[in-house]
C-alpha cells in the first residue's frame, strides 16, 4: 500500500473529531482495515478486542463465557470511550456491541468519523470462527442481532463500505472520503 502524507489527508472529518473509529459486526475487516488506515494517515491504531485482551489478559469470548455477554459489552463500551477520549487523532477499529450503547454513539458523533464496514451474513459466519477473541454465534443469532443493531449503525456511520474487496482498496476509499470532509 502505498503510504498517504497525513497532513494533506486528515485523520478526521471535521474539527473536533480526531478519530477515525471502524464498526461493523464481528469478522467485518474492522482490525485489518483499521490497522491498514492507520498506517496510510501514520496515525496510532487502537483495536477494542487487543486492548481488552491487554487489560484483562483475556479474550472477549472468554470473558462473554466467565462473566456474561452484558459485562463483556459494558467493558468494550468503556474500552472505546477511553480511547475516543484521547486528544491525539487515531484510527480505533471498536468492538460491534459498542452501537447499542446511547453515551457511546453521543461520544462517536462528537469524536470520531466513523466508518462501517459490511460482509454478507454467511461470510460474516464463515469469518467468525477465526480468532479466539469472536465468541460463536448461531445464523440465527447473527441475524437477529444484525437487525437489531442496523438503525445504531444507520444513526451512527459516516461512510459505509462492502469489506468483501481488497483491503488497500477499502483504505483508498476511506481517504478519499475523508478529504471531502
Amino acid at each position: 500500500m502505498n503510504q498517504h502524507d497525513p497532513a494533506s489527508t486528515p485523520p478526521a472529518g471535521s474539527e473536533g473529531r480526531p478519530h477515525v473509529v471502524v464498526v461493523g459486526l464481528m469478522g467485518a475487516g474492522k482490525s485489518t482495515t483499521g490497522s491498514a488506515l492507520a498506517e496510510a494517515l501514520a496515525v496510532p491504531f487502537a483495536d477494542s478486542d487487543a486492548d481488552i485482551t491487554t487489560l484483562t489478559g483475556r479474550s472477549g469470548s472468554e470473558i462473554a463465557a466467565t462473566d456474561g455477554v452484558p459485562n463483556l459489552h459494558q467493558l468494550e463500551a468503556a474500552v472505546l470511550l477511553g480511547a475516543l477520549a484521547r486528544t491525539q487523532p487515531s484510527v480505533i477499529a471498536a468492538a460491534a456491541s459498542v452501537v447499542e450503547n446511547t453515551t457511546v454513539r453521543a461520544a462517536l458523533a462528537r469524536r470520531a468519523t466513523v466508518v462501517r464496514l459490511v460482509v454478507p451474513e454467511a461470510e460474516t459466519l464463515a469469518r467468525q470462527k477465526t480468532g479466539d477473541h469472536r465468541r460463536p454465534m448461531s445464523a440465527e443469532e447473527l441475524s437477529a442481532l444484525a437487525a437489531r443493531r442496523e438503525p445504531f449503525f444507520a444513526e451512527i456511520e459516516d461512510l459505509q463500505l462492502t469489506a468483501t474487496r481488497p483491503t488497500d482498496g477499502l483504505v483508498s476509499e476511506i481517504l478519499v472520503f475523508l478529504r471531502q470532509t
